[in-house]
């Protein structure tokens, strides 16, 4: 449903506008002005009470406005939509239209007001008094009061409107047809148009011998996903095994160091020597080792002395050896050598 709001001070050609509106999108006019004067012709309650407002230049109350409005919706049930001149003029009225309309199972589409200077609105409506016979129109002070009654009270309604996005301002000076047509692509633009249906082409069936490939390359595919998934899940299980495994190798190397450090050191009871009092004494471990090096060492240099000695006597004897059989052989050589001067010595006695 299609419901408008045209709003705008008086004199803005609200009544001319709206008639042109409704013959395009077949709309239901539901003007307060005409409303009040079918009541106040028909000399009503409520148009009698209207009446005695309008005639002082103030709006009428919003209780007497939006009764008389709902009795001329109710009048409309199977109506395609409906443009409002003139109402609602303050922000009570527009909460109290939109609770009228949600009622109905509907809402107000758009909120366009017609945007024209104070001299143009002052002139319009002198003019309209002239040729209507409308005593609002007539007095300048009572036009000049409409208009600031207009400004002050119906602005906080523009803003309304604009914080649920559905105001928009068309300027109302030019030729009749021309701020038409600039109303109509608003509205146009405002309206939703059904999205287009596609009309989509059945699919052809498909070979066996193609739907057989696809199901095997599918096949084929979510086998190679499975395998590829256990490869890695073992490869990652695996190295968190080494990680874990190094990690624990590292804490027990760390954990036997520091148990080392912290290990108190041994004490060895004194030894007792042979003719006084008891000596202590504090052998760490590693000065064990260090007596046993040097004992090893001890009998070492013990062996390698006897070696030596067995070595030198064996020398020395032999050298004595070697000049007792020179001396030996010696001495029967003097002796021939004796002889032999000897008899030298008696052969020339003999001479």
């Amino acid at each position: 449903m299609l419901n408008i709001v045209l709003f705008g001070p008086p004199g803005a050609g609200k009544g001319t506008q709206s008639e042109k509106l409704i013959a395009k999108y077949n709309l239901v006019h539901l003007s307060t002005g005409d409303i009040f004067r079918a009541n106040i012709k028909g000399e009503t309650a409520l148009g009698t009470l209207a009446k005695s407002y309008m005639d002082q230049g103030q709006l009428v109350p919003d209780s007497v406005t939006i009764s008389m409005l709902e009795a001329e919706v109710n009048k409309n049930p199977n109506a395609k939509g409906f443009i409002f001149d003139g109402f609602p003029r303050t922000k009570a009225q527009a909460q109290a239209l939109d609770t009228l309309l949600s009622s109905k199972g509907t809402g107000i589409t758009l909120m366009l007001a017609l945007e024209v200077e104070e001299e143009e609105l002052r002139k319009r409506l002198l003019l309209r008094g002239q040729n209507s016979g409308r005593p609002d129109d007539q007095n300048p002070e009572v036009i000049q009061k409409r208009i600031d009654v207009y400004n002050n009270e119906t602005a906080p309604v523009k803003d309304f409107y604009t914080a649920q996005g559905k105001y928009k301002g068309v300027y109302g000076i030019g030729e009749i047809e021309q701020i038409f047509n600039a109303l109509c692509a608003v509205i146009d633009s405002k309206i939703e148009k059904p999205a287009a249906v596609k009309t989509v082409k059945p699919a052809r069936p498909a070979d066996v011998k193609t739907t057989k490939k696809a199901t095997k390359k599918a096949a084929a595919k979510t086998a190679i996903k499975k395998a590829t998934k256990k490869v890695v899940a073992k490869k990652s299980a695996k190295k968190a095994a080494k990680k874990s495994t190094a990690k624990k190798l590292v804490k027990k190397v760390v954990a036997k160091k520091s148990a080392k450090k912290a290990a108190p050191k041994k004490a060895v009871k004194p030894a007792r020597p042979k003719g006084g009092k008891l000596v202590k004494k504090k052998v760490t471990k590693k000065a064990a080792p260090k007596k046993a090096a040097k004992k090893v060492t001890k009998k070492v240099v013990k062996r390698a002395v006897k070696k030596q000695s067995k070595k030198v006597t064996a020398k020395v004897v032999r050298s004595s050896n070697k000049k007792v059989v020179k001396k030996s052989a010696k001495k029967p050589v003097k002796k021939q050598a004796k002889k032999v001067v000897s008899k030298k010595k008696v052969a020339k006695k003999k001479k």
